[in-house]
């Protein structure tokens, strides 16, 4: 049984905190703090924890560490299933945004069979997306590989680049170091088109109940730095930079135009955010999938139209 603690209230004075990780699906985040709109929207004592994967901060969500959480996806669901009142509230990446690159040796998929991969986590996000670019070359991803839990993206392309292991799924700007480092791009996922939500907003019911107001306004923070930086392109590019430690130009303008793509006008969950992960997990019985997305809170700023005045 999954342990779970009280959700307090939060005084005045406390911080609220978000957990994040380092990637640039969280550039929605970093734009809404460099353009300081959580403090314009309420947020005076925002405090943002970075951990290593999705599964370390959903943790945290459920112990009562932080109070938000800018990723999660299967493992937010999956806490749900074991008893956590963790619940998606709006989604910013609805597509797998990683290329499969392996080391110069590799020339094709066989030649996979019996290496090592790199995932951040067993079971997240990343790890899902690692076993179906498998399937789609071929492999069985329990059986022809080894999958390792090395950490974020920049430590999993240098032990790609060290021979450490032979694969692992990037994305922008580590694909574009990647590729100058020599290392070979074997299949590409956003490029395939599957849609897969990878990256949510998610709480706990218990703090929306108690809160919803902070959560409302820490979403109003959000939206306006996911619009300030899709229409803002030398603010969007400043926000990576600053945020990846990149300072080589043409690197920022790439990224900036991948993820320009991929990120939504506004980051709606839906159905989807928890029956692609209910489907993939093969959980057998009906699932509401109301019971894991909340979509109360952007609904709410859709109706006082909020979602529509951040592009004006």
């Amino acid at each position: 049984m999954l342990l779970f603690f009280p959700q307090k209230l939060l005084l005045a004075q406390e911080p609220l905190r978000a957990g994040t990780i380092f990637s640039a699906t969280q550039a929605p985040l970093w734009a809404a703090k460099e353009g300081r709109y959580f403090e314009k929207y309420g947020i005076k004592n925002l405090e943002v924890i970075q951990f290593s994967g999705g599964q370390p901060v959903t943790r945290a969500l459920i112990g009562g560490d932080i109070q938000i959480s800018t990723t999660g996806g299967a493992a937010v669901v999956n806490a749900r299933l074991k008893g956590a009142d963790t619940v998606i509230i709006a989604r910013t990446v609805g597509v797998f945004p990683y290329t499969l690159y392996v080391g110069k040796d590799i020339r094709d998929a066989g030649e996979l069979k019996g290496k090592k991969l790199a995932v951040s986590t067993i079971g997240g996000s990343g790890y899902v997306a690692a076993q179906y670019a498998l399937r789609k070359l071929g492999l069985d991803p329990d059986k022809d590989v080894a999958m390792l839990q090395i950490g974020d993206f920049g430590a999993r392309l240098a032990s790609l680049a060290a021979g450490t292991v032979q694969g692992t799924l990037l994305l922008p700007p580590f694909t574009l170091r990647a590729r100058d480092l020599g290392l070979r791009p074997l299949y590409d996922l956003f490029g395939s088109g599957i849609q897969y939500p990878i990256n949510q907003i998610t709480t706990r019911q218990a703090f929306i109940k108690s809160q919803r107001e902070t959560v409302t306004n820490f979403m109003r923070g959000f939206v306006a730095g996911l619009a300030r930086f899709r229409t803002d392109r030398e603010f969007g590019a400043r926000v990576l930079g600053k945020n990846l430690r990149e300072n080589d130009p043409k690197i920022l303008q790439e990224t900036y135009d991948f993820w320009l793509k991929v990120f939504p006008r506004v980051p709606n969950p839906g159905p989807e955010d928890a029956t692609v992960f209910l489907e993939f997990m093969q959980i057998k019985e009906q699932r509401d999938w109301r019971e894991f997305v909340d979509t109360s809170v952007m609904d709410e700023l859709a109706r006082e139209g909020f979602l529509s005045s951040v592009y004006k």
